[in-house]
């Protein structure tokens, strides 16, 4: 678990760094980059409201799992996230492991990134409908090419993580902007509870 510690720190960190070095380019300053990326207090109903969308995704997400053989096994294959904890069965540091994954390691590094900085400059450059929309293609087709190469699964499973995921990534970058005063917490909320839950599920109750 250590070691899923420190790769965790490592990729948060690798993961800001992009946005840290533009933003020292651009403003020629360091203070107020958190602003900058969004890492700040939203508004309390925001919360709520990414909570329930990350319920209605995870069910929906989950729901499929279900119904579907091939998408069942590329999640439980070894070489997944879901499929390790699976491995590793059910203890307190299987737990820890997951949480350190699925609301650090994950979620708070990709929200900084996406919504943080790519989302964030395409907007301002393209406006939200478009900027919001050329995110979440680029984010549903990073989880594309990774699920791609973990497991070389099928177009259909692949055409489901495409959209999946834009979707997903559009939902959370609007609740930010229009809903949370451009905080990229109720994203990282929304990430975070669903990829916890999700991987709950799949790696110990599937």
């Amino acid at each position: 678990m250590i070691n899923e510690i420190i790769s965790t720190v490592l990729q948060i960190l690798v993961f800001a760094l992009i946005p840290f070095i533009v933003y020292l380019i651009t403003r020629r300053k360091i203070a107020g980059f958190f602003d900058y990326i969004g890492l700040k207090a939203p508004e309390q109903k925001t919360v709520w409201l990414a909570a329930a969308a990350s319920l209605v995704f995870l069910t929906g997400g989950i729901t499929l799992v279900f119904l579907s053989d091939e998408m069942r096994h590329v999640l439980l294959n070894p070489p997944s996230i879901t499929g390790k904890l699976r491995e590793m069965g059910l203890s307190g540091v299987s737990i820890a492991t997951l949480l350190i994954i699925a609301c650090f390691k994950t979620s708070l590094s990709e929200e900084i990134l996406f919504r943080g900085f790519i989302a964030k400059r395409l907007v301002a450059r393209l406006g939200f409908q478009t900027g919001n929309l050329v995110q979440a293609a680029i984010f549903a087709s990073v989880h594309l090419l990774l699920f791609w190469a973990l497991s070389k699964a099928g177009i259909g499973f692949l055409i489901f993580i495409f959209f999946f995921s834009g979707l997903a990534g559009y939902m959370v970058e609007y609740i930010n902007e229009k809903v949370g005063n451009g905080s990229i917490i109720p994203g990282w909320i929304a990430h975070g509870l669903g990829n916890a839950l999700s991987y709950s599920i799949l790696a110990f109750a599937v």
